[in-house]
């Protein structure tokens, strides 16, 4: 990760409520109601319920790919970690940001 942060846009600024708050063993999986597709270079991901898109950066695309197959919130961080320079505190603390927005939005769902 470097100096990259993980960060997720979206078309409306709208302000979040708390971080999510997960254990290792939360499972995280992608919304059946959401679409994916390149346009111009660019990563975005479509709410069919809400009708609003969002796009992520290339971290975000990433970590996006990697929830292709359900998984626990350890598994993904454990990931991440074997493949990014960063501390795993500053993985964990960017990957619970980012979850919490596509939470808020259903983008993906956790058990």
């Amino acid at each position: 990760m470097g100096s990259k942060r993980l960060a997720m846009s979206s078309e409306n600024s709208q302000h979040l409520s708390d971080r999510l708050q997960v254990t290792d063993a939360t499972l995280i999986s992608r919304s059946p109601s959401v679409l994916t597709a390149e346009v111009d270079g660019e990563v975005l991901i479509m709410s069919i319920e809400r009708g609003c898109y969002f796009s992520l950066n290339d971290v975000g695309y990433d970590i996006w790919r990697r929830l292709d197959t359900p998984c626990s919130f350890a598994e993904l961080i454990d990931s991440l970690a074997a493949d990014y320079d960063a501390a795993k505190a500053t993985i964990v603390e960017d990957v619970q940001a980012l979850l919490s927005r596509m939470i808020a939005e259903d983008i993906i769902r956790v058990a």
